[in-house]
């Protein structure tokens, strides 16, 4: 699998999740961009790419930001801090301070046990 498609699952992985958050249905969303059900289906499945206004698109339908397609599916540390910080804002701060927390042990348990992995090999 190419670079390419992969980029294609992950936003499509992302764009399916959005939609089911929204309520609406794959009908409900190919009619409102204007393209048939099965050419929605496969954006969804990363078969081809959205292409930017289509995301433009469904940022307003889903009432979203449209690095929002790209972002949570990216491997790039600053965008995955990113889409932390944003699934971060929706909570009140007393769970952020616990989130923030989890996040830590987990990070710093993660580091340890990589290091054992690398004393072993």
């Amino acid at each position: 699998m190419t670079k390419e498609e992969l980029v294609n699952r992950k936003i499509g992985k992302t764009i399916a999740k959005k939609r089911k958050v929204a309520g609406y249905t794959q009908e409900e969303v190919a009619e409102h961009l204007g393209v048939g059900n099965e050419a929605f289906s496969r954006i969804e499945r990363g078969i081809v790419s959205p292409g930017i206004y289509k995301l433009y698109q469904l940022a307003d339908l889903f009432d979203c930001r449209i690095e929002e397609f790209l972002i949570e599916g990216s491997r790039r540390p600053s965008d995955q801090a990113e889409y932390i910080s944003q699934m971060l804002a929706k909570n009140v701060v007393a769970d952020r301070q616990i989130i923030v927390s989890l996040v830590e042990n987990l990070s710093r348990h993660l580091i340890r046990k990589g290091k054992k992995d690398d004393d072993e090999l």
